[in-house]
């Protein structure tokens, strides 16, 4: 790893803390299950709001780390958002792409490999939790609003592909 990155954890209330921003662990199931449910209520708009919800508390984390760090450069925080990616345990990601958008590649994702592990390969597209996490990206490197971005899976690892592939397009 690169990027310095410190956990803090209260012993007094049991939460972890990354430059501030409070942080929940997660696991394959927890987050099967949430793509489950969100899937399930699509007819209500629960994918979207998981995407939303995705974006808005990793802009969070990014905004706190790139300002406790002294990160300004466009590139250089989406290498470290590239990075923490990983260091969070999400999994792996190659990223091209500019203020306009971009292409991500998957090599590796937790989202869907947790997936796989817990019902078998998909017949839709499952990463919506990534996809959130690469609006607020995108948009936290560009320094631009929430929603500027509009991200979509074109290639799943939960459907059987070898590497995941992710659009990112401004509006």
């Amino acid at each position: 790893m690169s990027i310095p990155f410190e956990i803090k954890f209260d012993e007094n209330t049991y939460r972890h803390h990354v430059d501030g921003v409070t942080m929940v662990m997660h696991c394959h199931h927890y987050m099967s299950l949430t793509v489950k449910l969100a899937d399930a209520m699509e007819d209500m708009g629960a994918v979207k709001i998981l995407r939303e919800s995705a974006e808005d508390s990793i802009r969070e984390l990014l905004e706190a780390y790139f300002k406790a760090h002294g990160i300004s450069s466009s590139a250089e925080r989406l290498n470290i958002g590239r990075e923490m990616y990983s260091v969070l345990g999400l999994g792996k990601m190659e990223v091209f792409g500019n203020d306009g958008g971009g292409e991500v590649k998957l090599v590796r994702s937790h989202v869907d490999e947790g997936w796989v592990q817990k019902f078998g390969k998909s017949s839709k597209f499952v990463n919506h939790f990534t996809c959130g996490y690469l609006a607020a990206m995108f948009a936290v490197s560009f320094s631009r609003a929430a929603r500027t971005y509009n991200v979509y899976e074109t290639a799943s690892l939960a459907m059987g592909e070898p590497e995941g592939k992710i659009i990112v397009k401004a509006n």
